[in-house]
């Protein structure tokens, strides 16, 4: 063993000098060879040092030694092509090793000159058996970024050097781990480093041959590699120290301190891992002082790629996914999509983990000049600098106050694709308050323009997906169609024939009226349900409404069953035929939702120029995923036997109008639809 330790050490020795000679050699011709050869010349020293087994001179060795190393990696990197990140990165890891290295020396000096007494000569030997585990774990953690950071396309010299100080100062910090904790095999260890040496000469060797052409690219996964390595180890140094020096310190509370360390160390471990703000902020500052720009946005494209393309996800639509896919940017604490309508105003789509319950339930008016003024501009909206600004800044006095009133909300990215907005996207507050930059804004645009895309495929691909359950409606329904035409022929027939061949003149009338009703209700119906013919133009004209409602209440239920209330007489611009169809369909629903012997109300009342009518039964009420999903498409219906096209065809007839229709539904309670007209006024500006 002992021959072993003794050769291992002068071949090293002089192969480094040999390696170092050579390099040094040649630097007229290469002038970055000097600092390897420097390198090189060190390690022979410190292999030197070791063979005449001077424990001081070793210690200054070790420090010439790695000074070699530091100078070699600092002056070739610096030369290299590299970027920003790597050179701030690479001289922080050169300032803080530097540091410890001079620690070093002064103690090793202070050791080499001085006779010191028992105690402080332990204290000194504690305290300098803990910088060189932390120098041995911070070059390791160097090694390992300076790997990770080197391209793809570097050749493998640099690398080789990199991976064989990795090994040194990996054995290096066993072997300190060991002294901590006071087991004997670091002796051992210790002597067996001249083998390592020279088992590490080859990779040297190669790498010494190889041209000196670096081209560094920080990874954001090495550097964060590297700070988990590193807070890995510095919890384990911490904890070892700590625990090395009670035992020393012995006494009787010893076995409790050292309990109280683990569990003071436990506890903040504990802090980051279930803390999402403090685990914010701890993100926020490693960001701040590691990284040039706060996002990698190769992988923040990846992220947001694969959350948006998850169609696998149980229970999630593809709004929801939207949503995510944003809010995870800004890592907001919720967020809602609200979709533009064909008719200029906005309405609910999805909301995710937003914690205000019903705040979009209301109707979300909004001014369609504000929504053509950010489809235009494209700017994404930081709703705590309109609150800030009030009503000084004109442009920002039009967004909505249901909105602004929101305090949860925080900011509203439109969603625009050319140049057409398709939906705004409301995100909530991050868990670490902060203000909006250029990169947000920059990113936030970027993903915005492809949610915009996801939302108009998607949109389109649910038109599509409507078109063909109509025409599966109409083949499904053909043969009622051809029965209808016979029953046209027939009846057109009865009604043409019945005054020349009845007897009793007003029994004539009577039933030529009601076949020429029936005749023309079943016309209409054809006309509606034939793909062959165009759908018919509006024919707007003013609308009675209080005679119109009447005529509605006596036709759909005889019996009286629905209840009238009219507070006066007012008229509306609208088509009436297909305004009686539209109510007729909501108070069919109405009917029929309700329990046998409950009445349904019809209303009409007047409110700040405008025409409210109000169709509201106790039914069995719907929910508010319901009414935002499923109540105005086609062949959605809560009922057993219904179609689901009452609602859906009601609302597109009135909205063809200049109409709104609201619902306001509550479960177990029943539901109001609130139809909405402008009234007609006379030229003199008197209502009519």
């Amino acid at each position: 063993m002992i021959l072993l330790v003794y050769w291992s050490l002068i071949l090293s020795t002089a192969c480094y000098a040999a390696l170092a000679v050579w390099r040094i050699a040649i630097a007229r011709e290469h002038p970055g060879a000097t600092y390897l050869g420097v390198a090189f010349l060190g390690m022979a020293a410190w292999s030197g040092a070791m063979l005449l087994r001077l424990p001081q001179l070793v210690a200054i060795a070790e420090v010439a030694r790695d000074f070699g190393w530091l100078v070699y990696i600092y002056s070739t990197t610096r030369a290299s092509e590299q970027n920003h990140d790597v050179r701030r990165g690479i001289r922080r890891f050169c300032l803080g090793l530097t540091g410890l290295m001079l620690v070093r020396l002064v103690l090793s000096i202070a050791f080499a000159l001085f006779i010191l007494d028992a105690e402080t000569d332990s204290s000194l030997f504690v305290i300098t058996l803990a910088i060189r585990w932390t120098y041995a774990l911070i070059g390791l953690l160097f090694a390992h970024y300076l790997y990770r950071s080197t391209a793809p396309e570097t050749g493998s010299g640099f690398r080789l050097i990199v991976v064989a100080l990795g090994v040194l100062w990996a054995y290096d910090l066993n072997i300190f781990t060991l002294l901590v904790l006071g087991y004997r095999q670091a002796l051992l260890l210790s002597d067996l480093r001249g083998a390592v040496l020279l088992a590490l000469l080859p990779a040297f060797a190669i790498a010494a041959r190889r041209k000196e052409r670096w081209k560094l690219a920080l990874s954001r996964q090495a550097a964060t590699q590297s700070l988990l390595l590193f807070g890995l180890g510095g919890y384990f140094v911490a904890v070892s120290t700590a625990t090395r020096a009670l035992i020393w310190a012995g006494g009787h509370a010893a076995d409790l301190a050292k309990v109280l360390v683990a569990a003071f160390f436990t506890l903040i471990i504990l802090a980051f891992s279930f803390a999402p703000k403090l685990r914010a902020r701890l993100k926020a500052v490693v960001v701040r002082n590691l990284f040039e720009y706060r996002y990698d946005y190769r992988s923040e494209w990846l992220r947001f790629s694969a959350t948006i393309g998850n169609d696998a996800m149980p229970g999630v639509s593809a709004e929801e996914r939207m949503i995510r896919s944003v809010i995870d940017i800004t890592e907001s604490v919720g967020g809602a999509l609200l979709i533009v309508e064909r008719s200029g105003s906005l309405a609910l789509a999805a909301t995710w983990l937003w914690p205000v319950q019903g705040m979009f339930s209301q109707s979300l008016t909004v001014d369609p000049g504000w929504l053509r003024a950010i489809a235009d501009h494209g700017n994404i909206l930081t709703l705590d600098e309109v609150r800030g600004a009030g009503t000084a800044l004109s442009a920002d006095a039009e967004v909505p106050e249901w909105l602004l009133a929101e305090h949860h909300a925080w900011a509203a990215v439109p969603l625009v694709r050319s140049g057409r907005l398709v939906g705004i996207m409301v995100l909530g507050r991050p868990r670490l308050e902060r203000e909006l930059d250029w990169e947000d804004f920059d990113l936030l645009k970027v993903i915005a323009q492809q949610v915009a895309v996801h939302l108009t495929d998607a949109q389109s691909q649910l038109e599509l997906e409507e078109a063909r359950r109509y025409e599966e409606f109409n083949r499904r329904f053909a043969f009622i169609i051809h029965d209808l035409k016979n029953l046209v022929s027939q009846l057109s027939l009865v009604s043409s024939n019945a005054a020349e061949h009845s007897a009793n003149p007003k029994f004539q009338v009577a039933m030529a009226k009601t076949l020429e009703n029936a005749t023309g209700k079943m016309t209409t119906l054809l006309a509606r349900l034939s793909t062959d013919r165009a759908p018919a133009k509006l024919n707007i004209a003013p609308v009675e409404l209080d005679k119109l409602l009447l005529r509605l209440s006596r036709e759909n239920r005889p019996d009286g069953a629905i209840r009238v209330a009219i507070e006066q007489q007012c008229c509306i611009l609208a088509d009436e035929e297909q305004l009686t169809e539209a109510l007729g369909h909501l108070l069919t629903n109405a009917i029929e939702a309700s329990p046998e012997d409950a009445e349904v109300f019809l209303s009409l009342t007047i409110w700040e120029e405008t025409a409210v009518i109000t169709v509201e039964d106790h039914g069995c009420g719907m929910s508010t995923d319901f009414i935002h999903k499923e109540l105005f498409k086609p062949f959605s219906s809560t009922k057993a036997n219904g179609f689901g096209i009452g609602a859906a065809e009601a609302r597109t007839l009135i909205l063809a109008m200049g109409g709104t229709l609201d619902v306001i539904s509550v479960v177990g309670d029943g539901t109001r639809f609130i139809v909405k007209f402008p009234l007609v006024f006379d030229a003199d500006g008197s209502r009519n």
